[in-house]
């Protein structure tokens, strides 16, 4: 009995591998579905994926409170060595017929159109570091960012009535070049502004209320360079 069973049991396995032969046979020679195709595709996909993700496991950054403070202060030093460039600026230089040595001054707008490019992108650079970040709960950080923001305002400020008092009748061919790289500054900061108010609410009210200064300070100073905003005398600004 126990032979037989042995045989029963040796021949049914037999039976079942070549059913299953035959089976894998018929599977193989049956055309791929679209189901195994998408696997196949699928799965490098996937692979790409995973490697990215372990190269790269954060695609928002967003920056800690000093970090910020510290963005804030790189603007703020870039306005300030601009002031400067601004207040020694030249009227006269690159106008035809008065000549390179025409006027007072060592610097042309070139120089300051150049240097509010640089903090357009400082500005843009810091914009994209902090999509992601969330609001501060700690107060200390949050008044240390407020405070940098509120000193960049009263720099950026003063640079830029140094070039609203520079705009003229005799800088009529550089209104259009500074009104410009200025509106293209207006957008940036009142988007940098934005971010800064949202990550402090313990001192959004005075990041929001020093926001609305620098505001009004640049808008005068598009329209001080805009032809028909400003006739050399600022009247309509």
């Amino acid at each position: 009995m126990c032979g037989a069973a042995s045989s029963l049991t040796i021949n049914f396995k037999s039976a079942s591998s070549s059913s299953l032969l035959v089976k894998q046979q018929a599977s193989s020679d049956s055309p791929p579905s679209s189901k195994m195709h998408f696997s196949k595709i699928l799965a490098p996909v996937v692979a790409l994926l995973a490697t990215s993700a372990s190269a790269s496991p954060i695609e928002k950054r967003a920056v800690t409170a000093d970090q910020m403070v510290a963005t804030i202060n790189k603007i703020t030093q870039q306005s300030k060595s601009l002031a400067t460039i601004a207040q020694n600026l030249n009227p006269m230089s690159g106008v035809p017929l008065l000549g390179p040595g025409a006027g007072s001054g060592t610097t042309d707008y070139q120089q300051l159109i150049d240097g509010f490019k640089g903090i357009i992108t400082t500005g843009t650079t810091a914009i994209t570091s902090m999509d992601g970040t969330q609001p501060y709960t700690d107060t200390a950080a949050e008044q240390k960012v407020c405070d940098a923001f509120s000193n960049f305002v009263v720099v950026h400020q003063n640079l830029l009535k140094i070039v609203i008092g520079k705009s003229g009748l005799l800088e009529g061919i550089f209104l259009g070049p500074v009104a410009a790289v200025l509106r293209s500054l207006e957008g940036v900061v009142d988007t940098l502004a934005f971010g800064i108010i949202d990550s402090v609410p313990f001192c959004a009210d005075k990041a929001t209320s020093d926001k609305s200064n620098l505001d009004d300070t640049l808008g005068k100073a598009v329209c001080a360079y805009t032809p028909a905003g400003s006739l050399g005398l600022n009247l309509f600004c």
